[in-house]
Order: structure tokens, then C-alpha cells, then sequence
């Protein structure tokens, strides 16, 4: 997502809270997360977490906490003014305002599902989201932007290895194959992802990394597509994206 695109996420928040004078001065604070207080205990299955190619980062502002995934996670005390003045250039300051966005907003009961599901949950929400789309749109081309193993697999199951997609950014992931998929290059080949799937699902981290612009280009033209996760959960909220979260916190 552009850095004009986070600038209009500041506005709209503001537009948001005019009714409740002062709060720019409430402090925020975040921190990286360890992999334990983050997933918990997930089992067998090799997400990026516990790859270290990405941590979650929690900002608390008042009783409400936000989570973002970064490549870059940096800890932060301030205020939420000070949020707002963050350089957005720097990734480890975009991951700082989705995290501040998410809490801010679920403090004020805007929005739920701001902390990420734990242990066996993300296995059982990929079930959940792969089987809610079967019954919606049938057997189709679906793509998936955003290396996530549990849901590689239960789309693989309902929908076919031949029927998936899957692009992500990291080495360590790129080239391989999971669930009989090969995972793409997300920075060359994310406009073959789009243009061969009837349906996208796209990662939230994508706010964070500045790659949401073609997925949001193909929304508009029309495209079924969703963004999934906690990290986008507020943003999402603010800008009315179509998003799929079912287990998270």
C-alpha cells in the first residue's frame, strides 16, 4: 500500500475519533512479539513466524491491543500524535501505525479480531475460510498472495492443486513447493497471479511491504478478491476493503 494510501488511514482515523477530544495525547506503546506469544503453540506447520522472515508486532493503547506483521518489527513508546509523525518510508514505522490503528480502533469497540489466532487456529480458520469460499464461488482459480501453509493446504484440498496459486516475497519460500503448489516470486509474478485467478486472498502484511497497489487496482476492476488476517483488520475497516478473519481475537 502507498504511503498515500497509510496517510489517508491517519486521516480517516481522526475522522473517527473527533468525538473523543484529546486522544492524540494517550500514549501507545508496542514491542515485537515472541513466536510463543504470538501462535503459541502451532505444531507441525512452518509459517513465516517461526521462519523469522516475519514478527508480529503488538501496540496497546489504553485496554486495546493491535497486532501487524513485519520484517522489520521495532518497539515504540510515544503517543498516538506521535505515531502519526512516524517517516512512513521506513517499513518498521508502517507496521507501528497499522498496529496503533488496529488497537486505537478496537479500544473504541470499532472493530474485533486484532489478535492473532493461536495453536491449531489457523489450521481450523483455513478450513473454515477454504470451505465458506467452496460453497460461495465453487470450484475455482483461486490465488493466494502470501505464503501461509495451513491455508496453502486446505485450499489445496477443496479446491485442487491445479486450482491454486501462490505468490510470497521471502527467499525462503519462493521456488519451493508446499501441498504440491510451487510458490511465486511476488515481486515478478503477481500480475500472472491476478490475471489467472477468479478469486484472490490476499495477505494483510502487504500494508506493511507497500504491495497492496495491484491488488487493489484488480478490487476495482472488479476482481473477487479479499484480504485475510488480523493486521488488516482496521485498515480494512476504514477504507471498507472485503475482509475474511474468522478465529482471530
Amino acid at each position: 500500500m502507498s504511503k498515500q494510501t497509510l496517510a489517508v488511514l491517519q486521516d480517516k482515523l481522526q475522522e473517527q475519533l473527533d468525538d473523543f477530544p484529546g486522544l492524540l495525547k494517550i500514549p501507545v506503546e508496542v514491542k515485537p512479539l515472541t513466536t510463543v506469544e504470538a501462535i503459541g503453540d502451532p505444531g507441525k506447520w512452518d509459517y513465516p513466524l517461526l521462519r523469522e522472515s516475519e514478527v508480529l508486532i503488538q501496540a496497546s493503547f489504553r485496554t486495546g491491543l493491535g497486532q501487524a506483521f513485519t520484517g522489520v518489527p521495532r518497539a515504540f513508546n510515544g503517543t498516538l500524535e506521535d505515531v502519526f509523525k512516524l517517516d512512513l518510508n521506513e517499513i518498521g514505522n508502517r507496521a507501528i501505525l497499522v498496529a496503533a490503528i488496529n488497537a486505537v480502533l478496537r479500544e473504541h469497540g470499532l472493530i474485533e479480531k486484532t489478535i492473532h489466532c493461536r495453536d491449531n487456529e489457523p489450521v481450523e480458520c483455513g478450513q473454515q475460510i477454504a470451505a465458506q469460499l467452496h460453497r460461495q464461488y465453487g470450484r475455482v482459480q483461486v490465488g493466494i498472495a502470501g505464503y501461509q501453509p495451513a491455508f496453502i493446504k486446505a485450499f489445496t484440498d477443496l479446491f485442487g492443486e491445479k486450482n491454486l496459486n501462490v505468490t510470497d516475497l521471502s527467499a525462503k519460500s519462493i521456488g519451493t513447493i508446499f501441498s504440491g503448489v510451487e510458490i511465486w516470486d511476488g515481486m515478478t509474478r503477481t500480475g500472472q497471479l491476478i490475471a489467472e485467478s477468479d478469486l484472490i486472498l490476499v495477505t494483510g502484511s502487504v500494508l506493511i511491504n507497500d504491495t497492496a497497489e495491484p491488488f487493489l487496482a484488480a478490487l476495482k476492476a472488479g476482481k473477487p478478491l479479499y484480504f485475510y488476517g488480523t493486521t488488516i483488520t482496521g485498515p480494512a475497516y476504514l477504507l471498507n476493503l472485503p475482509h475474511i478473519c474468522l478465529l482471530g481475537h
